[in-house]
């Protein structure tokens, strides 16, 4: 059963890798692995504390890996879905037996080296093959090998969700790296897989502040980037709004590998109706019924739906704000738009191919989500945000800088937008 869970998971890691490695080598590599997530008593003291090990601990259990908390135990008292209870250990512990089969969430440190400890605040690291140091402020993030990172996050959940998905990614390369010896391309392998250093995300536009109060707005899709999505925004202090989630899809034993919500438990039920158990402030209606052509939406719009002609009548609706994210391999696109700008045609003119199983991996799409997150709640206060995309690859987190990307009309735009039609009407030769 366990390596049903991680089929997704593995179907990404054969894009790397040549076709006579055996199934059971890529299940090893990331079963195999002992991760220690080590965090002091001032930093799990905190609700970002708590978050980032919480993040680390489940995108790391999603890959399969092992995984060990050597932290002192804290009260619990904010909203930390999935997990349960209000004492952070025994939520760890319970959730753990509820993910992937064959794998749990232990307390304290392993009996042998752990192969990585990732160590948030001051705390002295285990004995480990490899140590690694992570940072974050309320809206950063920040790697190092060499020494321990500032933790001022106080506040917000943002970077404390992107130091846990940092050190996700560092884990799973730990594990892709037992595999070089079956690399297609043995330098850009090592490329691809090799540790990070340093590395400094800053998450949001400078001086912008969140809009906590979101409205009524609509989520297409119950799968892996709405789930994170959701994952982020339950966590967004004094959050409020009524999110509408579409999707005909029940959850599967494969999805557990990436959707941040679910649980073992929940599987068979329609992925909306189990979203929806997760609501608050933030409520979340399900609407059991897959996304049809000319369906009528919120003028607020998130899109987590793989099927790109899907995501062109979302567009040709024309809500004030349509939020988008995506995967494409080990990287994260995530785009915004509005009335005036290009529009998601624009980003995607071909319809591509979406049959059969998608390759994926829970800390990409929890990059995709949480990105997705943080443009809608950054949307009243950054306007320039939309018509742009962020293209990410999480593998390589040093290149955050140079991650946002313009957007340029499409003349032959499937959706016909408004900037589309600029284009062409200026490109159109004089009479």
């Amino acid at each position: 059963m366990l390596a049903q869970a991680l089929s997704r998971t593995t179907l990404l890691m054969r894009a790397e890798l040549r076709d006579d490695v055996p199934e059971s080598a890529l299940v090893d590599a990331l079963a195999d692995l002992s991760v220690v997530i080590s965090a002091d008593a001032r930093l799990i003291g905190t609700a970002p504390g708590r978050t980032a090990v919480v993040t680390a601990a489940l995108l790391m259990a999603r890959s399969g890996h092992r995984v060990w908390i050597d932290c002192p135990d804290a009260a619990m008292p904010e909203p930390q879905p999935p997990l349960a209870g209000d004492r952070l250990h025994d939520a760890l512990r319970d959730v753990g037996a509820d993910l992937l089969p064959e794998r749990t969430i232990e307390i304290g440190v392993p009996p042998a080296t752990a192969d990585l400890v990732v160590v948030f605040g001051d705390r002295g690291p285990a004995a480990a093959g490899r140590v690694l140091y992570i940072g974050a402020s309320d809206w950063s993030a920040s790697l190092s090998t060499a020494a321990p990172q500032a933790w001022t996050a106080a506040d917000q959940p943002f970077g404390a969700m992107a130091a846990g998905a940092l050190a996700a990614s560092e884990a799973f390369k730990v594990s892709m790296r037992r595999l070089s010896i079956f690399a297609r391309s043995p330098q850009a392998y090592d490329r691809m897989f090799g540790p990070a250093t340093d590395a400094v995300i800053d998450l949001p536009p400078g001086g912008a502040r969140p809009e906590p109060s979101l409205g009524a707005f609509d989520l297409v899709s119950g799968g892996a980037i709405a789930n994170a999505a959701l994952f982020a925004l339950l966590r967004t202090p004094d959050i409020r709004g009524r999110c509408r989630v579409i999707d005909d899809d029940e959850s599967a034993l494969s999805n557990l590998n990436r959707n941040a919500l679910l649980l073992r438990s929940g599987l068979g039920m329609a992925k909306v109706a189990d979203l929806a158990r997760n609501g608050g402030d933030l409520q979340i209606e399900p609407l059991v019924e897959r996304y049809r052509d000319g369906q009528p939406l919120a003028a607020v719009v998130l899109l987590g739906v793989d099927d790109i002609p899907s995501r062109w009548s979302a567009q040709r609706r024309r809500p004030d704000w349509l939020g988008v994210g995506a995967t494409v391999g080990f990287a994260v696109q995530v785009s915004s738009h509005d009335a005036t700008t290009p529009c998601v045609g624009c980003l995607h003119p071909q319809a591509g191919m979406t049959d059969g199983p998608i390759p994926t991996v829970a800390f990409v799409s929890f990059w995709a989500g949480l990105l997705l997150a943080l443009r809608l709640l950054f949307r009243e206060h950054d306007r320039h945000l939309s018509g742009d995309q962020t293209w990410f690859s999480p593998l390589r987190p040093e290149g955050w800088e140079y991650a946002r990307l313009g957007l340029s009309a499409h003349p032959g735009c499937p959706v016909s937008c408004e900037a589309s039609g600029r284009t062409e009407h200026q490109a159109r030769p004089a009479a």
